[in-house]
Formats: structure tokens, sequence, C-alpha cells
């Protein structure tokens, strides 16, 4: 029998190509999904948005007028 591979993004997709093809004399395996590509997934339709279209002129003077050197922001950033 004659295969043909056919490459999807998510479930619906696959539930979609499954049901369309119940009509048809087709076999279609699905490689299991472990956890943490199911999680991944999630992950990546997440609502996050801030970063599409970043504007770096948002941060200018973040620092200005404040008492702060480079040596004490990775004192406070490692710890110590």
């Amino acid at each position: 029998m004659p295969e043909l591979i056919v490459k999807y993004k998510g479930a619906k997709a696959l539930k979609a190509l499954q049901d369309l093809t119940k009509g048809f004399a087709i076999t279609i395996e699905a490689p299991k999904v472990n956890e943490a590509a199911q999680k991944q997934e999630t992950s990546n339709r997440l609502p996050i948005t801030f970063a599409k279209n970043p504007d770096i002129k948002a941060l200018a003077g973040i620092w200005q007028d404040r008492n702060i050197t480079i040596e004490d922001l990775r004192k406070e950033a490692l710890g110590g």
C-alpha cells in the first residue's frame, strides 16, 4: 500500500484529518504525543503579545535620576 506523509499543526488538525478520511480506505497513524510536547504546544498558544512589536524607546530614561550602578544590579541579581 502506498504511503503519504502529512504534516499538521495541533490536535485539531489531526482530528479533522481523521474525520475527513472516515469515508475512504485510509488509515491514519498518529505518533504518540508525550506530556512535555503537549505542555509546549499549550504554552505556544498563550496570549503573549508584548514582544510582537517591541518598542525600545519605551524604556528610554528608565534609570534616569536613580542612584544605582551596574555593580548594584549585579549584586542584587546574584543574590548577594
